[in-house]
């Protein structure tokens, strides 16, 4: 007999290297001032002036304009996140993990939440492989107007928006 119902994804991935792929760029139609969670430069795909890798540790460094911010899923989402609303201007993409503490503590904050179509399919960072589906929605949360605008023109998804 086969197992039907419901699966359980493992509660961490073995690597933590996955990369947004173009085509999610493509449709916010920006250039980034940073990235601070850079994989390096010619190692992904974001468009961003300015970038910090790991080795940077670029939780701790000073952020300036409009950041992209794809952080490193699991127990430090929160921390990037808390960081992303106190900066004020900029794209984050994460797991759209609704019933979180962090998710009630930053999503109001920001301007534009689009909860995207479909499921992203990250490229997995050590093989270059475009992965199955993940195991989770993923939301795109937009601080300031420039971020709030490319997310709401992008196409990728439902947008909500804040009332002032």
């Amino acid at each position: 007999m086969t197992a039907r119902g419901f699966t359980h994804e493992p509660p961490h991935s073995l690597t933590v290297e996955w990369y947004t792929p173009p085509h999610v760029f493509d449709a916010l139609g920006l250039v980034f001032d940073l990235d601070p969670c850079s994989a390096g430069i010619g190692l992904d795909y974001v468009p961003a002036r300015e970038r910090f890798t790991v080795l940077d540790d670029g939780l701790s460094q000073i952020w300036s304009g409009t950041v992209w911010c794809n952080p490193p899923y699991g127990d430090q989402t929160a921390e990037w996140l808390q960081r992303m609303k106190l900066h004020g201007d900029g794209v984050a993409l994460v797991f759209a993990r609704t019933g979180t503490r962090w998710w009630h503590d930053v999503a109001p904050s920001a301007d534009v939440c689009c909860f995207v179509r479909g499921r992203i399919r990250f490229i997995n960072g050590s093989t270059r492989a475009v992965a199955k589906s993940p195991g989770a929605d993923s939301v795109l949360l937009a601080w300031g107007s420039r971020a709030a605008h490319a997310v709401l023109r992008s196409d990728l998804g439902h947008c909500v928006t804040t009332i002032p």
